[in-house]
């Protein structure tokens, strides 16, 4: 199979069998609702996260954000230094701290009205199952 799904647990996050009525880590009731594509070794902008609903317009802010590790591409000037941070709190895995700095990322350049973000370094900090990245980039602005 191509890809999987699996009923992601609201409260908890767990990744628990298509066929689960309960999550397997905490208990919570599961239903079809909870279902998710999940892709572990892949991701995009459009991923769920225990912290974060993003309504329509900020998802369309979301969308239009550049990330690069690159020099400031042509229609941009720099804005200033920035940095987040991301974990995946103990769980999750590599996937769970770059999902959290990402959406830190996001919350960064859309409320101070970053177009993106360039340069982008990332050190990562491992201690047993916890991971923590810390990101730090020049903020964009669009010319």
């Amino acid at each position: 199979m191509l890809n999987e799904r699996y009923r992601v647990c609201p409260k908890c996050q767990h990744e628990n069998g298509i066929d689960a009525n309960f999550c397997l880590n905490c208990g919570n009731q599961l239903s079809t609702d909870d279902e998710e594509l999940r892709l572990p070794n892949a991701g995009d902008q459009h991923f769920s996260h225990p912290a974060v609903q993003l309504d329509a317009a900020e998802q369309a802010a979301v969308d239009q954000l550049v990330v690069t590790t690159g020099t400031i591409p042509n229609g941009f000037t720099r804005g200033g230094a920035v940095f987040a941070t991301g974990n995946n709190q103990g769980v999750r895995g590599y996937k769970g701290a770059w999902e959290d700095l990402n959406v830190n990322l996001w919350r960064l350049c859309v409320g101070h009205h970053y177009a993106g973000v360039a340069n982008l370094k990332i050190v990562p900090t491992v201690r047993g199952d916890y991971v923590e990245l810390f990101g730090y980039a020049d903020g964009l602005n669009r010319n």
